[in-house]
């Protein structure tokens, strides 16, 4: 064979090696995508069903009575119900407040309260402390919770649900209920619930569950109320409300026109 064939036929199979070379590093390569979009696919199917999945749970403790979500009353380990007398009526101010109960059931609070309607509201989108205080003298309810329920998954789903339910209810007083956190940013003791509690019922009461007009000039007496317990129970809340529903303030006169 004359040395230009030769020469050919190397180049040739050179050529050959090389194409097969490339045909099996795109093999190598459409391998590693294909594996690689079945495992994202796997991923984002599994979290859009755990999503999906939550979201239906939700629905199904927010169908629920208040009294059937979260843990059974006498497995909330909460204290007694605690009032102290109580100071702050109509004193707004503008800077941050030391409350003398934490979390706070009343006291000095900030010009405007929470008209947003929201039931449940996390650390990103809480209005300052001062704001819900001013809601407590609305007659509101606030249903404090620390970091460790923050943490949990389990517990926050069913806050979550018991807000949705509130919001079934749109602007009843009936329900004016806020769920926040009480975080280690707020009062002296960093976000921690007295008794080494984890959830916190707070109220500012007049004794009075339906309101009535004062007869006098001087503001009625009136009352810090908490409630803490090791974790949420809705029967637990719904005594509480009971017993101090929305008008039991010092302008529950608000929703009385």
């Amino acid at each position: 064979m004359s040395k230009p064939n030769k020469n050919r036929e190397r180049r040739e199979m050179v050529e050959k090696m090389r194409r097969e070379a490339q045909a099996a590093e795109r093999r190598r390569t459409l391998a590693i995508v294909g594996a690689c979009v079945v495992i994202a696919l796997a991923i984002v199917g599994f979290a859009v069903f755990q999503y999906v999945q939550g979201e239906r749970e939700k629905d199904e403790l927010a169908g629920e009575e208040l009294a059937n979500i979260g843990v059974a009353a006498e497995g909330a380990g909460c204290t007694p119900v605690r009032e102290e007398p109580a100071s702050g009526q109509s004193e707004h101010q503008t800077t941050p407040v030391i409350y003398q109960t934490e979390p706070p059931s009343y006291g000095p609070h900030n010009p405007a309260a929470d008209n947003s309607g929201n039931h449940f509201y996390t650390a990103d989108d809480r209005p300052p402390v001062e704001v819900l205080v001013h809601n407590l003298e609305h007659g509101w309810t606030i249903v404090w919770y620390d970091e460790s329920v923050a943490d949990d998954d389990a517990q926050m789903k069913v806050l979550e649900a018991t807000a949705a339910k509130f919001d079934q209810f749109g602007n009843d007083p009936q329900y004016n209920v806020i769920i926040a956190p009480w975080t280690k940013d707020d009062g002296q003791a960093g976000g921690v619930i007295p008794e080494g509690k984890h959830v916190a019922f707070t109220h500012w009461s007049i004794h009075q569950p339906v309101y009535s007009p004062p007869t006098g000039s001087e503001p009625r007496p009136s009352f810090g109320v908490s409630q803490y317990c090791n974790t949420f129970s809705g029967a637990a809340l719904e005594d509480f409300m009971k017993k101090y529903p929305y008008d039991d303030a010092p302008e529950g006169y608000i929703w009385h026109p």
